[in-house]
């Protein structure tokens, strides 16, 4: 007797089997039905087989498993289950809006400086506490060093902040924000 395997949990179609019943008395093992009883439908290219809920035929399930998109909500995301495509679904990444590109990139180039500067002052940590202490002790070992390195990350500081209004102003103004690469000299 020819029977067909199916998944347990989703009923979906996993291979089809010769089988002999140990004993008379043994139906079909757990999660299969009769070849002869219920047929399989040919393969449907972007769809999966699944035994309908009362096991007498199979239906078309799309299966779109492993394409990855995007939500509505920008969020990327892999599809791990037949069915169809989340509402919304976008196969293109989101584009940014300007407004948060440019506070991100603000925050970059904000971050960026005081994690130069605390590292310029011997590890002191990157806030404003540490920074403050870290300033203090060199202004007292170095004061013309300190001043020299201040002016130089201040300096790249304005830099990007000007490239970044610059950017804004571009043909393609969320392109050129995001191309800006945050640096300074260490």
């Amino acid at each position: 007797m020819r029977i067909h395997f199916h998944d347990r949990e989703t009923r979906e179609f996993k291979a089809t089997e010769d089988w002999t019943p140990p004993e008379p008395w043994v139906a079909l093992p757990a999660d299969a039905v009769s070849a002869d009883a219920v047929p399989l439908p040919d393969v449907r290219a972007g769809f999966a087989r699944v035994l309908t809920a009362q096991a007498d035929g199979w239906e078309y399930a799309e299966d779109h498993r492993g394409e990855m998109g995007w939500l509505p909500d920008g969020q990327p995301h892999t599809i791990a289950a037949l069915g169809l495509l989340p509402e919304g679904w976008s196969t293109s990444a989101p584009v940014p809006s300007l407004e948060s590109v440019v506070a991100g990139k603000r925050v970059e180039i904000r971050s960026g400086y005081d994690t130069a500067l605390a590292g310029v002052l011997a590890g002191a940590e990157a806030t404003a506490t540490g920074v403050a202490v870290g300033s203090a002790l060199m202004a007292v070992t170095d004061p013309d060093g300190l001043e020299y390195l201040v002016e130089r990350l201040t300096a790249r500081r304005v830099e990007l902040e000007q490239a970044l209004m610059a950017a804004q102003a571009s043909a393609d103004p969320v392109a050129a924000v995001l191309a800006i690469v945050v640096s300074y000299p260490t």
